[in-house]
């Protein structure tokens, strides 16, 4: 059994390719490193926009209990909603059907 090794040749039957090595560092770093999330920045567009639609709400109803029956002041909110992006006017919309539900509960 110790001559068949003998016998074999001492070099590598395989080959590496060519930059492989200079390469591996680099490509192994990219696969490693942390993935930029994009829920993050979701997550801040989201928040940014509750955040306005909450404001304009809170002011449209402050507004809305110091003219209550003015017409003026309802074109005036009209032509600001008009303004809203769509999914703003949604959020605002479905935040006013929640506060009617709850004076409907209150009534109660």
């Amino acid at each position: 059994m110790e001559n068949d090794l003998e016998k074999m040749s001492k070099t590598m039957p395989y080959t590496v390719p060519e930059g492989f090595f200079d390469e591996m560092e680099e490509h192994l770093m990219q696969e490693v490193a942390p993935k930029k999330s994009k829920s993050k920045t979701r997550n801040v567009v989201l928040w940014t926009s509750l955040a306005v639609a909450a404001s304009l709400a809170l002011l449209l109803v402050l507004r809305q209990g110091w003219h209550h029956n003015d017409d003026a002041s309802f074109e005036q909110v009209e032509m600001a909603f008009n303004q809203l992006s769509d999914s703003d006017q949604q959020l605002m919309l479905e935040l006013f059907d929640e506060m009617d539900e709850l004076d409907e509960f209150d009534n109660y």
